[in-house]
């Protein structure tokens, strides 16, 4: 008597790479947005000192709350964003896309660290002592993490925003690259430099064009260029 052996039965693997490229596609222009419009409305942007912050603060509450907000956004969503567009560079320049990403993560990262504007926000609020806040304030920034924080923060983005622009450079449109290149330096120049607040908005408006680019790009990559297809179990 013969028997008929059935092949074992197989489980398809669903394929999130659509999902992860869309998802992808969104993070990279909410990212570098977020931060054009804090730095629009920041109301301690052109601020000389801890106490000028808070009383900038407490002179426009709403403006300071939206800034805490869009910089929760930001530190959220700007590490996917970068490590998205640093996959779009990452076979034709593999160097320098491991460059631009380790760069800008040790930048971005490093944000995590300091609590600069919600400190302001709740100073600047009724039943504090300023005059304490100031200290405290100044006390935290003082203190060598932050001081280390802030140093790969502001060298970190800028240099690593540079590489991003390079490496992506006739994989991106011309212009979004340079985009990318030049936003951060203008950005440094309009705040260090001329204290032009709306000029220094639209630094972070070129990033985030620039990150659009990569998003529009992010869409059009086939799946197969994107990732390594899920395997069968």
């Amino acid at each position: 008597m013969s028997t008929v052996t059935l092949p074992a039965p197989t489980t398809t693997t669903r394929d999130a790479r659509p999902t992860r490229r869309l998802i992808a596609a969104i993070l990279l222009p909410v990212a570098p947005l977020s931060v054009a419009v804090l730095r629009g409305i920041w109301p301690s942007f052109s601020a000389s000192d801890t106490a000028g912050s808070i009383q900038a603060a407490a002179a426009h509450p709403d403006a300071q709350e939206a800034v805490v907000w869009l910089g929760s956004l930001m530190m959220l969503t700007m590490v996917p964003a970068m490590l998205a567009a640093v996959r779009l560079a990452r076979r034709r320049r593999p160097v320098l896309a491991m460059l631009a990403a380790g760069v800008n993560l040790v930048a971005y990262l490093g944000t995590a660290l300091t609590t600069g504007d919600l400190l302001t926000l709740v100073a600047a609020r009724d039943g504090y002592d300023r005059g304490e806040m100031v200290g405290f304030i100044d006390a935290m920034n003082a203190h060598p993490t932050a001081v280390i924080s802030i140093v790969l923060f502001v060298v970190g983005h800028i240099v690593g925003m540079i590489l991003l622009g390079a490496a992506l450079w006739r994989i991106i449109p011309a212009w979004a690259s340079v985009a990318l290149i030049v936003s951060q330096p203008l950005h440094f120049v309009a705040y260090v430099v001329l204290q032009a607040q709306a000029l220094d908005a639209l630094a972070w408006g070129l990033t985030a064009a620039g990150f659009a680019a990569c998003a529009l790009k992010v869409l059009r990559t086939p799946d197969d260029a994107w990732d390594l297809a899920p395997t069968q179990s």
